[in-house]
């Protein structure tokens, strides 16, 4: 166990932020030191329009958690936070050296992550449809209009952002990659490999897309376990 706090950069899924995250302080202990990245148009951004691609978002969180990059961190995204943070990682370690470990939850490859029902983004009747094949949110709260008020401006943006993105160069980043999927999930992570110089884990849990809700505990403990050991491994400066 190390003994200052490393620093673990969150990047949420299409339509959550820093609430959602929260929770999850609770789950490590005091060896991650968890920042949630927040995307325009929710919470304290609520007035922020959402850059024109995942590349810009990414740009623009690089340059808010400058500090964070400046000293040895780690990255987790899930869903859509897996894309942002790998768009992060390429540029972060060629600014401040590579993350200790990258974790993606529930996310395919960025070569296959597109978002491709964005016309059914029109109305929110079939915008609903497509937040049931992802679950994680109750139909009470489909079906309640202050939510949908509140909640559909930001999934919407996140969902047209991911809707354009494509990536075709498998730019590899210099550290361990570890994979947390849900058995039930829908995703490919056949080609993550070809994004990782460093060896790839992959663990299965339980459960479909939002399988880190019923494993919180467990997987905050297995994540812990995979920076305290890539901190051992660490380069060490003279």
């Amino acid at each position: 166990m190390h003994e200052q706090k490393v620093p673990m950069v969150c990047f949420p899924h299409a339509g959550a932020g820093r609430l959602y995250y929260g929770r999850w302080r609770a789950a490590f202990t005091t060896s991650v030191e968890l920042t949630v990245a927040q995307y325009p148009q929710r919470e304290q951004k609520l007035a922020v329009p959402m850059p024109g691609s995942v590349r810009e978002l990414a740009a623009d969180l690089v340059e808010e958690l400058r500090p964070v990059f400046s000293r040895p961190y780690v990255i987790w995204g899930h869903s859509m936070g897996s894309v942002v943070g790998y768009e992060v990682a390429k540029i972060a370690q060629e600014r401040f050296g590579p993350p200790l470990v990258f974790f993606s939850s529930g996310a395919s490859s960025p070569s296959v992550s597109r978002f491709t029902r964005a016309d059914d983004l029109a109305t929110d009747e079939s915008m609903k449809d497509v937040l049931r094949s992802y679950g994680g949110i109750s139909e009470a709260s489909l079906a309640d209009p202050d939510f949908m008020k509140w909640f559909a401006p930001a999934i919407r943006a996140d969902l047209r952002l991911l809707s354009t993105y494509q990536d075709t160069e498998f730019e590899r980043l210099r550290c361990p990659l570890v994979l947390l999927e849900g058995r039930s999930d829908k995703v490919q992570i056949e080609q993550w490999p070809w994004y990782a110089e460093g060896p790839v884990e992959v663990h299965e849990f339980d459960g479909g897309h939002f399988f880190i809700d019923e494993h919180r505990q467990a997987i905050a403990a297995l994540i812990e376990s995979r920076i305290n050991l890539a901190w051992q491994r660490r380069p060490q400066t003279v």
